[in-house]
């Protein structure tokens, strides 16, 4: 306890520090640009990382916009593991927003597929398919549409390993994408 506590203070003692180098009082904010190379407000800096072993570069790397990259995690997820599932509203061909966009073609109508506009069914087929085994990728059009869907999400989701008590289950393959944001500028 009292190691914890000294680390806690040594923390805010950091913060302090970092809000405060500013060298006028008008720009002592926390809303001013954050030099990662040196501060504590993050659990690791460009210190830190450059201090720590790197993984090593495995092929090559390109420029990727969000959709693009969201839909190259997909077929990587799809390419690596057969118990990867793909589906939810629109789905099947490439989503509102394109990211699942040659999905359907690659890998199939039974592994990437569309379903009825019901965000509760579809949290709960994932939720069934993943606790025997699958890992679903499912799909709510907007998170906005996700509302329908709480009840899975918070009492059968999340609940679900302390349900399974010693068998030791647990919907750890389980993955919800909700689109959010501006159409086409939040998050996809």
């Amino acid at each position: 306890m009292a190691a914890r506590l000294r680390f806690l203070r040594s923390r805010v003692s950091q913060v302090n520090r970092y809000t405060t180098q500013a060298s006028s009082t008008s720009e002592r904010r926390l809303n001013v640009p954050i030099n990662y190379g040196i501060t504590p407000l993050l659990h690791h800096s460009k210190v830190s990382l450059a201090s720590s072993p790197g993984l090593p570069i495995q092929g090559t790397s390109s420029k990727l916009n969000l959709f693009q990259s969201v839909n190259s995690a997909l077929q990587t997820a799809l390419r690596t593991s057969p118990q990867v599932l793909c589906f939810g509203e629109d789905v099947g061909s490439g989503g509102v927003f394109r990211c699942t966009i040659g999905l359907q073609e690659e890998f199939g109508s039974e592994r990437v597929f569309n379903t009825p506009i019901s965000g509760q069914g579809i949290v709960g087929i994932a939720i069934g398919a993943a606790a025997e085994g699958m890992k679903p990728v499912v799909e709510i059009q907007f998170a906005d549409y996700a509302f329908p869907a709480f009840d899975q999400i918070v009492n059968e989701a999340a609940k679900f390993r302390y349900r399974e008590g010693a068998t030791g289950a647990n919907l750890g393959g389980l993955v919800i994408r909700m689109p959010c944001g501006g159409v086409g500028h939040g998050a996809l």
